[in-house]
């Protein structure tokens, strides 16, 4: 990769991270996930494909397992535990980001996949 594609990823990624961050201020709950779910999935599926072009697999793997949470809930509604997984799966990848937390994923996955067996098959 170039340095150029780079840096313009790494914008992007930061871009829509920030995006998140805008549209999850608005929610407090699963119900508020639910009516956000279109926006906040579109971020999520520029940050699960661009992350790892640039390099960032564990955000794009923290992002896909939001990204499937969130295509659930935009097919079946309210999606009880919801907003607690999309907060802390956003907060990781920001951590990531920015290199705070190299911590391997499998603990996040782990979790989602104990608190949505029904939806998760990894």
């Amino acid at each position: 990769m170039s340095d150029e594609f780079l840096k313009a990823a790494r914008l992007e990624i930061q871009t829509e991270l920030e995006g998140l961050d805008q549209v999850l201020m608005s929610c407090n709950n699963d119900e508020h996930v639910f009516k956000n779910s279109r926006k906040i999935e579109s971020h999520l599926h520029k940050i699960k494909g661009l992350a790892p072009m640039m390099g960032q697999d564990k955000i794009g793997e923290v992002a896909k397992m939001s990204d499937v949470i969130l295509l659930y809930i935009m097919d079946n509604g309210i999606l009880s535990g919801s907003y607690k997984i999309i907060l802390e799966s956003v907060e990781k990848m920001k951590q990531m980001f920015n290199d705070q937390d190299i911590a391997d994923t499998d603990n996040f996955r782990d979790r989602v996949r104990n608190s949505f067996p029904e939806i998760v098959d990894w």
